[in-house]
């Protein structure tokens, strides 16, 4: 009936016990984590440079949001099955926020006295490259799991919905007690730690897949 299926659902529904998986699902708490760290961080940082909170969270969040989508409707064409082309992704991911975490505040600094169209234009223009690359790691790895472990991307959308929401406490929490400059970075590491997780799982998911092919 349709009862037992619902509590079936609510109730008998457990993190898969495959060798590897509860690994490669941190891969998606890492990830969306780490976005959301970088989101609050960049709409802090252009506050100032905006001139009010409300042009810092349009810019910031149309400019990430669009670039990603970009990024992810590309994905299938630049990195498709490939964990190798994913974690050359997540190198890119990470030295794109470790630059503008190191870079932001000068060049904001210098830039601040164009007039507000052009300072639009440059938030977008700044932003745009990380967006693109950061809408890749999920649908990506969403693919991977999906060859892996289909049941299990169920539990990878939730589990990064989930962070995407926590970790946008704990990045005002960094931000306060941090800094703008630590909140980007700490973001850029949770990118770092995805990668290393990404390259260790889908190796022992080759390996898996080699031992479960057909021989002779």
């Amino acid at each position: 009936s349709s009862d037992v299926r619902s509590s079936d659902l609510v109730l008998g529904e457990r993190l898969p016990t495959v060798p590897g998986v509860r690994g490669f699902l941190s891969y998606f708490v890492l990830i969306g984590a780490g976005y959301i760290l970088v989101e609050v961080g960049l709409i802090q940082r252009f506050v100032l440079f905006l001139g009010h909170p409300t042009y810092a969270l349009t810019c910031v969040i149309f400019s990430m949001l669009l670039a990603s989508g970009i990024g992810s409707a590309m994905q299938k064409r630049l990195v498709g099955l490939s964990s190798a082309r994913l974690v050359r992704v997540l190198v890119v991911v990470a030295v794109l926020i470790a630059v503008l975490a190191v870079a932001l505040t000068p060049l904001l600094t210098s830039l601040v006295g164009l007039p507000l169209a052009l300072k639009v234009a440059v938030t977008i223009a700044l932003i745009a490259p990380s967006g693109f690359v950061m809408g890749m790691p999920f649908p990506s790895g969403l693919r991977l799991l999906d060859e892996w472990h289909a049941p299990s991307v169920r539990w990878a959308w939730a589990l990064n919905a989930a962070s995407s929401v926590l970790g946008s406490v704990g990045a005002l929490v960094c931000a306060i007690y941090m800094g703008l400059t630590q909140t980007l970075l700490l973001g850029a590491l949770l990118y770092v730690i995805a990668l290393v997780l990404i390259s260790r799982n889908t190796v022992r998911f080759v390996s898996q897949r080699g031992r479960q092919s057909p021989t002779g």
